[in-house]
């Protein structure tokens, strides 16, 4: 409650402004704590803040109007009762010195008497002054003085209150609520850690507390809509007052977030009032003028409002007149989104020709300053979408049209270019976008209309035009079917880069080069061209990070991951996959927009090392992403993967079905990928049979160390049939130090039995490559280890019928403690079939119970103790 105020003016009515004027003392100003808002919410974060050193005289709460500055203090003073506080509130003119001296007296202060205040904002007699420090120095206990509302911008003012914080003998402390700094030493009070300062990024409300506002106000919103509204107002409390209650009278509070605005209302209307009004025409000109850009850049002040446009901005800041300068940016500044709208609503409605003329000097200032985005914007809010595609065309944005993927502030201005203009430039816009739809139809009718339509064009146009042209081709036969085509477009878009009238221009556009190394190194992979297609894709990899293009670094990493997959390399295709994978996630891209070539990599890395739920896992990553129809070469590497999952959970025919599906879906017939998957149908019609034949040449020749490894399997099989057990024991060990260095566990586990048999029984050979059996669930036992016992006992007989290697395997998940629902999961199987396999499992050991099948099998030797 405000406890008095008296009309500062009554007291020389008639008189001059002399020193003779006797101005009692209290007569200035409102004196008392003001009420607490209806609404309010305590803030303990800013409480600590302004407790955080007792030693600082000088607390400055320095912000715009409406941001909970006389709030916050209220808050903090009511909390002291004990202390001596006096507060007082000046409005308008009220004399500085009689207010402020009337509060000393109202704490108990003897001030001296005197009749020699100044009622202007000067400084005090040095006497005085002198004699107010002494009476402060003189008090036993602090005195707290909050000034509310009052403007420190006389020198005098400024330079007599740090006067007295400098001498009262560490007595006064003054509490100053102000939409301005202080014409104060405060970079002194700084150093000397000698201040506390509260302002408008400490005020600003977190979503967590706008949230609470609005809830005391009556308004539920879901926590986005709180986030999206609070985004906008920026944590301003009387903004979000003011939103509040207009969203309280609607229906769906919700859908009307998008509906707060500044220009508009009573938000315009506190705005205009509290702050626009309380400026001089000229400052409120230059307000208007630098509002049209979003955020104002060095030189683009003075291009919108003069040569002194800066330096006033500068002072504006420290005025808080909703300015801010941006964290990290010198002379960079920006303005609150909603005195933002009114600005520019009130120059719109005043003087709308000047609105015009400003957007243009702004389109063409960041033309002139290589800031496409902004030049676009400001061009197409006139209207001058010629000017749009063309700046588009000739910045070479066309690749940061496909890279945006139609969500980049680019693509959303250009989503409005109007069908009627016809030009060349336009043309390839149209032409870009539909790539980016995947409006394959639409984008080759806009190009065939490109070429009808440079007749029309100025040589520097028709080069950026054809560059762009030969690049969007070169994207576009990516998923052609096609590949040699698609080599020699993305060959042509690479030399256009390379031409000299565009060489400088490249360094400034890295993504172009990326892309067109992308799409040449898909065409070369599908064409099985590997070696080039590792070398432009390690080179696009490059381009991309300097581009900071994501989505591109994931792409050509994850190809690499699978090149390396097909050369063996197990090792350098996990490191790959997984730091693509860590770059997709750190860029936030989602998994449906993803290349799949490292989540197929990393899952051929799993079904090598035989981690078959892992693998399965990979897989269905990969399956999420919508672009795993047009990567052909993944598409293929994943039906393999999938293949030999199937047949991993004991279903030859389904992988070999999956392997020739996989066939018919490639489009060129004599492509590497037709003979890659012949060597895999007949790893898969071989794999844990028994053969006559050694295994064939394009088996044990083949590059891939996995693959070599079953063709000696093969062979150890046989030469087991034959009775050479030593001749198999040595070949197997060369299969094992084969496989060894990338813990290759797939080809012995999907051995023939024998072979299986073999390794199990020879205990030296498994204890050397223990790695074999880390994997558990799988069919093939750890072997038991041999053990001295005291008394001989009497082996368990063998079950009466053997298992089959379904039931082994599904033994071993038991042994893993999976449940029926998981088991079914794993080995792609239906919960009925587990069931029937566990019943099985039970009926030939001989027991009732799973854990009893677990025990009966250890006892076996079925499954390792």
């Amino acid at each position: 409650m405000r406890e008095s105020h008296v009309d500062s003016t009554s007291a020389h009515d008639g008189q001059g402004d002399g020193p003779e004027d006797d101005v009692p003392l209290g007569t200035a100003g409102w004196a008392g704590i003001p009420d607490r808002p209806r609404q309010f919410l305590s803030r303990p974060r800013l409480l600590d803040l302004l407790d955080r050193d007792d030693r600082c005289r000088l607390l400055l709460v320095s912000a715009p109007a409406g941001s909970g500055k006389t709030a916050l203090v209220v808050d903090w003073v009511s909390d002291r009762p004990t202390e001596r506080i006096e507060w007082i509130t000046f409005d308008g003119d009220d004399p500085f010195w009689p207010g402020f001296v009337g509060c000393l007296e109202r704490l108990g202060v003897p001030v001296p008497p005197t009749t020699a205040l100044p009622t202007d904002a000067v400084g005090l007699d040095l006497r005085v002054r002198r004699r107010i420090a002494s009476a402060l120095a003189s008090e036993p206990s602090d005195v707290t003085v909050v000034l509310d509302g009052y403007e420190v911008a006389s020198a005098g003012v400024g330079a007599d209150l740090d006067y007295l914080l400098r001498h009262a003998g560490r007595r006064l402390r003054i509490v100053l609520v102000t939409r301005a700094d202080p014409v104060m030493p405060l970079y002194r009070y700084r150093l000397e850690e000698a201040v506390t300062e509260v302002r408008m990024s400490d005020l600003a409300l977190c979503d967590r507390e706008a949230g609470d506002l609005l809830s005391m106000m009556g308004v539920a919103l879901a926590p986005e809509s709180v986030t999206r509204l609070n985004a906008r107002i920026r944590g301003w409390v009387t903004g979000l007052r003011f939103a509040g209650q207009m969203l309280a009278d609607r229906d769906d509070p919700d859908s009307a977030v998008e509906q707060v605005a500044g220009d508009r209302g009573s938000i315009a209307e506190y705005l205009m009032g509290e702050v626009l009004a309380s400026h001089p025409p000229e400052v409120r000109e230059l307000l208007m003028a630098t509002s049209i850009p979003d955020t104002i850049l060095p030189g683009l002040a003075e291009a919108l409002g003069g040569r002194s446009a800066a330096r006033t901005l500068a002072l504006l800041v420290h005025v808080n007149v909703f300015i801010e300068q941006v964290p990290g940016h010198a002379d960079h500044y920006r303005y609150h989104p909603f005195f933002r709208e009114l600005l520019r609503a009130e120059l719109a409605y005043g003087q709308p020709e000047t609105m015009r003329t400003l957007q243009r000097r702004a389109a063409e200032w960041f033309a002139g300053h290589g800031q496409l985005v902004p030049s676009v914007r400001h061009f197409a809010s006139l209207g001058a979408w010629s000017e749009v595609t063309h700046q588009v065309v000739a910045n070479l944005a066309v690749g940061q049209l496909i890279l945006d993927q139609g969500s980049g502030a680019l693509s959303r201005t250009l989503k409005d270019l109007p069908p009627e203009l016809e030009d060349p430039a336009a043309t390839v816009v149209r032409a870009t976008l539909a790539l980016v739809d995947g409006d394959t139809e639409l984008f080759s009718e806009q190009l065939a209309r490109v070429q009808e339509q440079l007749d029309a064009t100025t040589p520097d146009d028709a080069a950026a035009i054809a560059l762009a042209v030969a690049v969007l081709l070169a994207i576009r036969a990516r998923s052609s079917g096609d590949a040699a085509e698609a080599q020699v477009l993305a060959e042509a878009a690479g030399a256009a880069l390379r031409g000299q009238e565009t060489r400088r221009r490249m360094e400034a556009h890295p993504e172009l080069v990326a892309l067109v190394l992308t799409a040449r190194g898909i065409a070369a992979i599908r064409q099985g061209h590997l070696d080039e297609a590792e070398e432009t894709f390690r080179a696009g990899s490059e381009a991309a990070t300097e581009a900071n293009a994501d989505s591109l670094v994931v792409e050509c990493l994850g190809n690499l991951a699978v090149l390396a997959c097909v050369a063996g390399d197990v090792a350098r295709a996990e490191g790959l996959a997984s730091r693509a994978l860590r770059v997709a996630d750190e860029a936030g891209i989602p998994v449906g927009d993803r290349s799949t070539a490292a989540q197929v990599a990393l899952a051929w890395v799993d079904m090598e090392r035989y981690e078959l739920r892992s693998a399965a896992e990979h897989v269905r990553s990969a399956e999420q992403s919508v672009l795993i129809l047009g990567d052909p070469v993944p598409r293929t590497l994943l039906a393999l993967v999938k293949g030999r999952l199937q047949m991993a959970h004991g279903d030859r025919a389904g992988g070999l079905a999956q392997v020739d599906e996989a066939a018919v879906a490639i489009v060129e017939p004599d492509s590497w990928l037709v003979g890659r998957l012949r060597v895999e149908t007949g790893h898969l019609e071989v794999a844990g049979t028994e053969q006559e034949e050694p295994a064939s040449e394009d088996l044990v020749r083949h590059s891939s160390p996995a693959v070599r490894a079953c063709g000696m399997l093969v062979d150890c099989a046989r030469q087991l049939r034959l009775g050479a057990t030593s001749q198999a024991r040595e070949t197997l060990r060369t299969a094992l130090q084969l496989a060894a260095p990338a813990r290759l566990r797939r080809p012995f586990h999907e051995a023939p039995a024998q072979v299986r048999q073999l390794l199990v029984q020879d205990r030296l050979l498994a204890t050397e490559h223990a790695w074999l059996f880390e994997v558990t669930g799988t069919g093939m036992p750890r072997p038991r280890p041999r053990k001295v016992a005291a008394v001989v006992a009497t082996p368990r007989t063998t079950p009466v019928e053997k298992l089959t290697e379904k039931e082994l395997e599904v033994l071993g998940h038991l042994a893993d403690m999976l449940t029926t629902e998981e088991i079914a999961a794993v080995m792609y199987i239906s919960v009925n079939t587990v069931r029937t396999h566990v019943r099985n499992i039970l009926r030939k050991l001989g027991v009732s119970r799973r854990n009893a099948a677990v025990r009966a099998a250890r006892e076996f030797e079925l499954l390792p103790t």
